[in-house]
């Protein structure tokens, strides 16, 4: 493996570092900035292969990356932020208890989900196919933040981490026109959606069963 696949690698792993750092904060809008951060790493990593691989369409996909998600959509969350201090800062959180579960989670879940659906699966780009284990990270990380949290703006961030996954799985499997497609609709979907209809609606949700249906 050369230079620029082992920095790739870092990186992959930094983004699921981030994800944790997600889980564990309380304070929102320390969470909407790692996001732009992770969606940034993100970028940087389609930046690498494109000059790895001297394919033009990595760039554009960086540069739609971070336009769309480090910019547009964090200005976006940062703007929904409600003035009212009682949300800036979500209150007895037991992100200790949180991280343990969200590790345990994710453990179990990326071996059964690995195992038996993904292991068959190898990276057009990298020779050895457990490249794709970080996407999974992300996308369960991102999936436990929906279930645990109560304010929506973190719930949203959970949904764009699990996009964040899919973007970076995309980009190792997948052809780079149809990553491009994909990540312009999830975007689009996020701003139009959830900023125009849930955030207005609900700055709080309850347990879990108040998203069903």
């Amino acid at each position: 493996m050369n230079v620029v696949f082992t920095v790739i690698y870092l990186i992959a792993a930094l983004i699921v570092v981030t994800g944790f750092y997600i889980q564990s904060n309380k304070y929102l809008r320390s969470m909407v900035m790692t996001q732009a951060f992770q969606s940034l790493l993100i970028a940087i990593i389609a930046i690498l292969l494109g000059f790895q691989l001297k394919q033009y369409t990595f760039f554009i996909l960086a540069v739609l990356v971070i336009l769309l998600r480090s910019i547009l959509v964090t200005y976006f969350l940062v703007a929904k932020i409600p003035k009212n201090k009682n949300y800036l800062y979500e209150s007895r959180l037991p992100t200790t208890y949180y991280l343990l579960v969200d590790l345990a989670f994710i453990v179990v879940s990326i071996f059964i989900v690995y195992s038996i659906s993904f292991i068959h699966i190898i990276s057009r780009i990298f020779p050895e196919s457990n490249i794709i284990l970080f996407p999974l990270l992300l996308f369960f990380q991102g999936l436990f933040i929906i279930a645990s949290r109560r304010r929506t703006i973190a719930q949203i961030l959970g949904y764009i981490e699990e996009e964040n996954s899919l973007i970076l799985m995309g980009t190792f499997i997948l052809p780079v026109p149809i990553i491009i497609e994909s990540s312009v609709f999830l975007d689009v979907l996020i701003l139009v959606v959830i900023f125009s209809i849930i955030s207005i609606e609900k700055t709080e949700h309850k347990p879990v069963e108040e998203l069903r249906g």
